[in-house]
């Protein structure tokens, strides 16, 4: 089984493989951008990692993301309300959420793939 995880759109961006319980290949974003704590997709370190193995994207069998957007909703909630955060930051973080929910469609067009 083929898992490959992603760790992505926030500070410290990286990609995994594991191959039968076993870590094949990771890789953090910022070694290819040459930007410390780079956030956002990380194509390069998935690519690599999907490289350094010899297989494609569509040989993974599951993609485990590190988002659960429900959780810690209260501690999200209390800091929103003491800290107000500007409507910039807030739109940002929508979107971010929003990219986690068609990761499928954002990796396959970000790696060139057809679906």
């Amino acid at each position: 089984m083929n898992i490959l995880g992603i760790n992505a759109y926030h500070g410290d961006s990286a990609a995994c493989l594991l191959i039968d319980g076993q870590m094949v290949a990771a890789a953090e974003e910022e070694r290819f951008k040459r930007i410390k704590h780079w956030a956002g997709l990380p194509v390069d370190s998935i690519t690599y990692c999907l490289d350094f193995v010899g297989i494609s994207l569509m040989d993974v069998d599951h993609i485990a993301i590190n988002r659960n957007p429900s959780a810690h909703l209260l501690q999200k909630a209390i800091f929103a309300f003491s800290k107000r955060p500007s409507f910039h930051m807030i739109k940002n973080r929508l979107k971010n959420a929003g990219k986690i929910s068609d990761i499928k469609n954002i990796l396959c067009d970000s790696l060139n793939i057809a679906l």
